[in-house]
């Protein structure tokens, strides 16, 4: 999926976070933001994921403005700068969890999520790990 970002400017009170960013992400290329801390990275992604407004601007995946599109159409990750993992949960639960709080119509069955788990924590060598707790890591 490329990503394209035109304008985008954002304000919080009179501090101006970003102003008229535009970036350009094929599909496939690896892009790292880099900048001093309160530079705007972060909003940035907030906006691209859409859980944060832009005050101008557009998104665009794949050619498709998504500018407006609700936060939970999008299809984005977000990993978080400081990350929280459920305590009381297994390693194999916090990744189901985003799978299982989808819309009813569109939650994958139980054989579908425990496959999909399955395969991802295979993907990044977590396999091993999947029945411990956060504690326990």
């Amino acid at each position: 999926m490329s990503i394209e970002i035109r304008n985008i400017s954002k304000q919080f009170g009179d501090f101006r976070a970003l102003n008229n960013v535009n970036l350009d992400v094929e599909s496939g290329e690896l892009v790292a933001l880099l900048g001093p801390s309160g530079c705007g990275k972060t909003t940035l992604l907030r906006i691209i994921a859409g859980l944060e407004t832009a005050d101008q601007g557009s998104i665009l995946f794949s050619g498709e403005d998504t500018t407006d599109v609700h936060v939970r159409e999008r299809q984005v990750g977000f990993v978080f700068q400081h990350y929280a993992l459920f305590r009381h949960m297994t390693v194999f639960e916090n990744v189901a969890f985003g799978l299982r709080v989808k819309p009813r119509s569109q939650r994958p069955s139980d054989a579908q999520i425990k496959a999909k788990v399955t395969d991802l924590l295979k993907l990044v060598q977590l396999d091993w790990l999947a029945d411990r707790y956060p504690s326990q890591l």
